[in-house]
């Protein structure tokens, strides 16, 4: 039987809520790092679309979980982890409008000016510059390092 994206073989029906939640925390967290490093190692659209999932994942997991940690440190890094959303998405947003535009041009059989064109990507790329930098201060924040030990 093929592992489904939402199973998480670590966790036995006999543990705590406790302890699943940092278990699943864990692999959430990990599995975001390791999207991230692919994204800074090949900056494609795909590798942006699994870091924005990798995102969600982990946050909507923290959400279920607020009771099991620690309220503070949780705050602070769900703060982070909602501002890494909101970027990931902002840049993602430009890849889908330049796709939806370069689909409506097809169907209705116009062309668009490559000024404007060229005017998404120069926003996309001043905002894809924006996460990578916002990333970076992620990866090497306080809050993720006390976030890790709290889920540990």
């Amino acid at each position: 039987m093929t592992k489904k994206k939402w199973e998480i073989k670590e966790l036995s029906p006999s543990e705590t809520l406790a302890n699943a939640s940092k278990k699943i925390l864990a692999i959430r967290l990990n599995d975001l790092l390791s999207s991230i490093k692919l994204y800074f190692e090949e900056e494609t659209v795909e590798n942006l679309h699994n870091t924005r999932i990798a995102v969600r994942r982990l946050r909507y997991s923290m959400e279920l979980f607020i009771e099991c940690l620690d309220r503070k440190k949780f705050i602070t890094f769900y703060g982070r982890i909602q501002h890494v959303q909101d970027l990931t998405g902002a840049v993602r947003d430009f890849d889908v409008l330049k796709q939806n535009i370069n689909t409506l041009a097809a169907e209705e059989k116009v062309k668009v000016p490559k000024s404007l064109l060229a005017r998404i990507e120069e926003k996309r790329q001043n905002m894809n510059e924006n996460l990578k930098l916002e990333l970076m201060k992620f990866i090497h924040s306080k809050a993720l390092k006390d976030f890790g030990k709290t889920i540990s």
